[in-house]
């Protein structure tokens, strides 16, 4: 019995854990490279969303490295941050 056990068990699989403690992130761009940052909580609205930190920036705000496109805001005001 324990051999059909064992055997049931090898077809058994677990996909990978994703850890749902991970914090997603946002990027901008400093001096030429990418930096990561916490997510920012920019509503949709027409302005784009920015950061500032202390008297740098600001720096516009991307969901990913490498896109086009800034995420937008409904503030004009940028997020402040420390980086």
């Amino acid at each position: 019995m324990a051999i059909i056990f064992a055997i049931g068990l090898t077809f058994a699989s677990v996909s990978p854990k994703t850890d749902l403690n991970v914090q997603a992130n946002d990027y901008i761009q400093v001096g030429g490279s990418w930096v990561a940052i916490p997510e920012q909580t920019c509503e949709e609205g027409e302005f784009t969303c920015r950061v500032q930190d202390g008297d740098n920036g600001p720096y516009e705000v991307y969901d990913e490295m490498n896109d086009d496109e800034p995420k937008s805001s409904a503030s004009p005001d940028p997020n402040p941050i420390e980086l």
